[in-house]
């Protein structure tokens, strides 16, 4: 972790990385589970999922949770339980800031 993030990402969420669906029997598979560090709020607001790689805009969705890390590996369709909750919730969006300016890396927001 930077030492520009290491003050503000000081809790734990815990991640089930998405791996296949089998649209046949309609169930998911996930990867092994792994931590990362972040930081979160909860947050109902209006958002647009990217969509697809033609550049037509997903489906629109209210969010439960802003999760902001520095971790580059969670993606869309990983699953996320925040801290010690008991609730997966699917990473619906996903955005990533910049921050070479500041000889850092990227700066992460997973939307639940």
């Amino acid at each position: 972790m930077s030492s520009i993030a290491s003050w503000s990402y000081a809790n734990t969420a815990t991640v089930k990385p998405f791996a296949s669906r089998d649209d046949w029997e309609g169930g998911e598979t996930y990867g092994a589970e792994y931590e990362i560090a972040c930081t979160w709020e909860a947050k109902s607001e209006q958002m647009r999922s990217e969509g697809g790689k033609s550049g037509a805009q997903g489906a629109e969705f209210m969010s439960r949770h802003m999760i902001y890390t520095e971790d580059l590996r969670p993606k869309r369709l990983d699953l996320i339980r925040l801290g010690d909750s008991p609730e997966w919730e699917e990473i619906r969006d996903r955005t990533e800031w910049d921050m070479s300016p500041f000889n850092d890396v990227p700066d992460v927001k997973l939307v639940t």
